[in-house]
């Protein structure tokens, strides 16, 4: 009796395989394409994630699929009963950005199976800011009774069962390293870690266990603030872009470096001549001498990213050593595992520290909200089961989004996914 695995690809394929068939299964084919709101007609359960800058919706559906049995010698048995029939949930997490919130939620309930009227009654978990400005229009959509649940506690709750329970969650970067990436196995003992949540604004989390945790701090310089900044400095057009500058500009153009004031290191207290000594410092001290400074939007970019994530990383350092924490994850969806910014946040970290604190990533960071609500939901109905990610489901770790055209408005948006599918065995 073969059980899907999080590394077995092919054996999760046989949920695709025909149900009609008899017999040996046909050849496995991968879609070109992965499909938006896989499932929705089967949805169960819902939840959603409403925060400043994006959307998680998160549902549940119920799967069909054949099993296939095997002799002990591994090959197939004689007869033609080796396939049993059964059923199975799957877990489907859809990231969008907000301002698409009432065009998704018209798609959603176009697309359920029971109508509005049959899902008067049911609830919706819903959590992040906009829990409470959307919680109208989820009602009037999709007829659903709305339960906000808290931030924090859904932050926790996400990460708490990311990092258990997904194989290869968490991981470590070194950028130009061998390798680059150092992913962390799955482990039940992932206490006690500092959360660092870095959406428009930054919240930095103490978790001691499942139920003790408390906000220690946080800073109002974050995501929003990039945006924000890179919005009014440059000509980009959205955050990905800003990211895209960032990756290509030159912040030396912009940035006063140690070597710039000092002519070289400044030995007598350790900082070497290309430490960042004020941020955008050179175009402000060129000005003043009347000289001309050749600067573009992608160093503008690139500097404003450095000087974010170099707050936030010191930040993060100082409070893991005040509280003696030795890790600290970062969720949110500021990163996006875009590597120059990770490099900068892991750099800021192994500075300040002297070492001492290790900076980890999610690869699933954006979904940790919507995760925790999903879950308080499940545990209301006594469901407690183990997950696997559907890796043919998912975006990647660096995502590339998918294009969902709406047809009604005639226009496009970028999505992501993550799709988990349930163990068979209760926990």
């Amino acid at each position: 009796d073969l059980k899907t695995g999080p590394t077995s690809l092919c054996l999760k394929l046989i949920s695709n395989l025909s149900m009609e068939r008899k017999g040996p299964p046909r050849s496995i084919k991968l879609p070109e394409t992965i499909e938006v709101f896989r499932n929705l007609n089967n949805a169960k359960r819902f939840a959603i994630d409403i925060g400043g800058s994006l959307t998680k919706i998160a549902y549940y559906s119920v799967l069909s699929y054949r099993r296939a049995h095997y002799s002990v010698d591994g090959y197939p048995a004689a007869d033609d009963h080796i396939y049993e029939l059964s059923e199975s949930a799957r877990l489907h997490f859809v990231k969008f950005e907000t301002k698409y919130i009432e065009r998704c939620l018209d798609f959603v309930k176009a697309n359920l199976v029971g109508s509005r009227e049959s899902m008067i009654g049911k609830i919706i978990k819903a959590t992040g800011g906009g829990a409470y400005k959307y919680a109208a229009v989820l009602q009037d959509k999709l007829g659903l009774k709305v339960e906000k649940e808290d931030e924090m506690g859904c932050l926790i709750k996400g990460c708490n069962f990311l990092l258990k329970n997904i194989t290869d969650e968490a991981f470590t970067y070194h950028r130009h390293g061998n390798p680059e990436y150092e992913f962390q196995t799955a482990d039940p003992n992932i206490f006690p870690y500092m959360l660092v949540n870095i959406g428009s604004g930054v919240s930095i989390l103490k978790v001691e266990s499942e139920d003790s945790y408390e906000r220690i701090g946080g800073t109002a310089t974050g995501g929003g603030t990039f945006w924000g900044l890179g919005t009014l400095l440059t000509k980009a057009k959205g955050f990905d872009e800003l990211l895209e500058l960032a990756e290509v500009g030159d912040h030396r153009n912009t940035d006063m470096l140690v070597g710039d004031i000092y002519g070289g290191n400044y030995k007598a207290h350790g900082l070497d001549s290309d430490l960042i000594a004020s941020a955008f410092g050179k175009i402000c001290y060129s000005t003043r001498q009347g000289q001309q400074i050749n600067y573009s939007d992608a160093d503008i970019a690139r500097s404003l990213l450095f000087t974010i994530s170099n707050d936030i990383g010191q930040i993060a350092s100082l409070y893991a050593m005040i509280h003696n924490l030795k890790k600290v994850y970062f969720g949110g969806y500021f990163l996006r595992n875009h590597p120059l910014s990770m490099h900068t946040i892991s750099f800021s970290i192994n500075y300040w520290s002297k070492g001492k604190v290790q900076s980890l990533f999610l690869r699933h960071e954006g979904y940790l909200g919507a995760i925790g609500a999903f879950l308080k939901g499940a545990e209301q109905c006594g469901e407690h089961y183990s997950w696997q990610e559907n890796y043919v489901g998912s975006s990647a770790l660096e995502p590339q989004p998918v294009i969902w055209f709406d047809n009604f408005n005639k226009d496009k948006v970028a999505i992501t996914q993550l799709e988990l599918d349930r163990e068979s065995q209760r926990l």
